[in-house]
């Protein structure tokens, strides 16, 4: 990357998942990633993105042609003072924009070097990167941290009854928030939807659909009206800013719209407000462009009375769930929060120090500093991770030429819309009985 001011390296990250996570469009079984090292000041700083097509459009291939191609003059002279003056210059760019176009920005590939480049100055200065939301979180973030009740997301390769009433009383009891992946027919969303609420208490437990954008807009409508007396609110029901649509289900069907592939960046949120589109937006460190680019987006929902949820991209392998659980710590009324189920998908080795969650209280405690606390483990940079040594510019009008990682002879990259799995058919069950300091609540 010799457009950048520092030593930044990027790699890319496929690990194969020990299970399949599906929803109505895509089923995914290998994680897909961009990893980014940087050193600044003698510190080492790591960064991840998830590009995902079906989300902003990225590739993995384009987010590393966007970062092994940046030209970023505007980063020079930003990490030569202060610790806060670098925070606040690094906040004033625009880096998805800057990686991409003001048009198509590249907010993964941003993810990943803005978390870096987090990473790496808080490192530098001895510091907690908490430390580093408190100079530009302002108004969304709690004056102490609290460690929230993680969601659990049944997706499509399980039903609500096999995942639910698998969980222990006291596991089940505790839950929060339950969201529940669509499939491609509304009754049989329905279905799920209903087999869900019979596991959960009402009066504690909130449970929402998410249809990833793939219902046409009469689907969408007819499953809001199915849905309005059961979900709390339906998320992405059709594809991505269609404010129309979106509105109309507010109005005529009765049920809250939350946005995803629909808000990637803070112009998203005003389109949706001036079509009295949405009442809520799920945040997500990957899509929109890094933890300071999240806090934007959650500043200006908060300005615009939208509530928000802080969600993560499937199979996130390392830095990106270190920061979404810094982030759910310290920013104040989500209605829900996210935390994968890496667990489940992957070896515990993967990264310094594992991921781990405590599955009875449902609670993903954040890591200790300097920066994130985290790095990849050297299991995974040998077996997972290549180093890219130069990623080819696509000439005009022609197909996308695949990158090639130092040391390997061809990508062989599978497509990033994998099939999805069969759809189960919905079981309705029995149902069930009734800023530096990190402290978990």
């Amino acid at each position: 990357m010799s457009g950048l001011p520092f030593p930044v390296e990027v790699f890319t990250v496929e690990v194969p998942m020990a299970r399949p996570f599906a929803h109505a469009a895509h089923a995914r079984r290998t994680s897909r990633s961009v990893l980014v090292r940087c050193t600044l000041a003698g510190a080492t700083g790591w960064g991840e993105g998830a590009p995902r097509t079906y989300v902003t459009g990225e590739s993995l291939d384009s987010a590393v042609r966007a970062l092994v191609h940046a030209e970023l003059p505007e980063l020079e002279g930003v990490f030569t003072n202060s610790f806060e003056s670098g925070i606040r210059a690094l906040d004033a760019l625009d880096l998805p924009a800057a990686l991409g176009t003001p048009e198509h920005p590249a907010p993964a590939a941003a993810a990943a070097l803005e978390t870096a480049l987090l990473d790496a100055w808080c490192r530098a200065h001895g510091r907690d990167a908490a430390d580093a939301l408190a100079v530009v979180g302002g108004e969304v973030l709690r004056s102490e941290p609290h460690v929230p009740v993680s969601a659990l997301v049944v997706d499509s390769s399980r039903t609500p009854a096999q995942l639910l009433g698998a969980l222990p009383d006291e596991a089940r009891a505790r839950l929060t928030h339950v969201k529940v992946k669509g499939l491609p027919d509304p009754e049989a969303t329905h279905e799920l939807a209903l087999s869900a609420r019979e596991f959960v208490d009402p009066a504690r437990t909130t449970v929402s659909v998410d249809a990833n954008g793939t219902w046409s807009p009469s689907q969408a409508l007819h499953a809001a009206t199915l849905l309005a007396d059961t979900v709390d609110w339906l998320e992405e029901p059709t594809s991505p800013r269609d404010w129309v649509t979106l509105h109309r289900i507010q109005r005529e069907a009765g049920c809250p719209v939350m946005l995803d592939e629909s808000a990637v960046v803070p112009a998203d949120l005003d389109h949706a407000i001036r079509h009295a589109a949405a009442t809520y937006v799920n945040v997500r460190v990957s899509k929109c462009g890094g933890p300071l680019a999240g806090l934007r987006m959650l500043r200006r929902a908060r300005t615009l009375g939208l509530r928000a949820q802080l969600g993560v991209q499937v199979a996130e392998v390392g830095p990106l769930w270190a920061v979404g659980r810094l982030l759910a710590a310290h920013v104040d009324g989500l209605v829900a929060v996210e935390s994968g189920r890496q667990d489940e998908w992957f070896a515990p080795d993967l990264t310094v120090p594992p991921y781990e969650i405590d599955r009875t209280r449902h609670r993903a405690n954040p890591l200790p500093g300097p920066g994130f606390g985290l790095t990849p483990s050297p299991h995974l940079l040998r077996d997972h991770a290549r180093p890219v040594a130069e990623a080819p510019t696509r000439a005009p009008g022609c197909i996308d030429t695949r990158l090639r990682p130092a040391g390997a002879t061809s990508h062989n990259e599978p497509p990033d819309d994998q099939r999805p799995l069969p759809a189960q058919p919905a079981e309705r069950p029995a149902p069930a009985p009734a800023l530096t300091t990190r402290t978990p609540a």
